[in-house]
């Protein structure tokens, strides 16, 4: 790639078209490998790659040593996180009711192979998996995800905010969630009144919860604007002070009944 008139105060050092497949979504992440490598973790943003490892310990010879490809291609994984040797995959299909829908975890240590050592399924008849990720405490892992046991008043409203014990990555499990109130059929909340121009969906996007206040939940909830969720249960006492009681939710601004 040539240097051009529309840089400044950058240089560019290299340039690497991923054989391609350069459609790169929001996932990208840098592992420094066992072996002293430093690998580029980055996820595509629809079929028919999954994700690709680029190796830059040179960042003036970038070269890929591994892309992967879908189970199909109704399906997208544009997200990824990776902590140590850890990488997180979401699957989001491009409709309810496909599988696989949720997040795939590979361990690698081995850049060169990674391992599938665990699935977090959250397919669903009214479901179409996960769309964004959060993971930066190597316990917790938030997501904006649909389920197998949630059904929305709109189906534009598929995706909300669910947390994931991930400290033993082989063995995820859910403990907690929280959607907007008037959102999922059968509560007793009215409906949010619908965008009348772009209608994006009262669903989740991000879902952060940094280190330094860890009972603090920062929601992007698009047509809902922001949300700020109290979740003090998470670190303070471990994940059964969230694990919800039937019919509960964690509801805005407090820790009170959640699902």
């Amino acid at each position: 790639m040539a240097q051009n008139g529309a840089m400044k105060n950058m240089r560019l050092l290299s340039h690497n078209d991923l054989g391609g497949f350069g459609n790169v979504g929001e996932g990208m992440a840098i592992q420094l490998a066992r072996d002293g490598r430093r690998i580029l973790w980055l996820g595509h943003e629809s079929a028919p790659k999954n994700f690709t490892a680029v190796d830059v310990t040179d960042p003036r010879k970038p070269s890929v040593i591994l892309q992967t490809d879908l189970p199909h291609g109704d399906m997208r994984s544009n997200n990824l996180e990776l902590l140590g040797d850890l990488l997180i995959v979401p699957y989001q299909t491009s409709r309810v009711g496909l599988k696989p829908a949720g997040v795939e975890f590979f361990d690698v240590s081995d850049p060169n192979h990674p391992k599938s050592v665990a699935f977090f399924d959250a397919s669903g008849p009214h479901s179409r998996g996960v769309h964004h990720m959060w993971f930066v405490d190597g316990a917790y892992l938030h997501l904006a995800s649909g389920a197998g046991d949630f059904k929305p008043r709109n189906p534009k409203d598929d995706q909300f905010y669910r947390i994931i014990d991930v400290r033993q990555p082989t063995r995820p499990v859910e403990v907690g969630r929280w959607w907007l109130p008037g959102t999922r059929d059968g509560d007793s909340e009215p409906a949010p009144t619908r965008h009348t121009k772009i209608d994006a969906g009262f669903r989740a996007h991000n879902t952060n919860v940094y280190p330094r206040r860890p009972d603090r939940a920062w929601i992007g909830y698009l047509d809902a604007g922001a949300i700020v969720l109290a979740v003090p249960g998470l670190h303070a006492h471990g994940p059964a002070a969230l694990r919800p009681a039937a019919d509960d939710r964690l509801r805005r601004g407090h820790r009170g009944r959640g699902r």
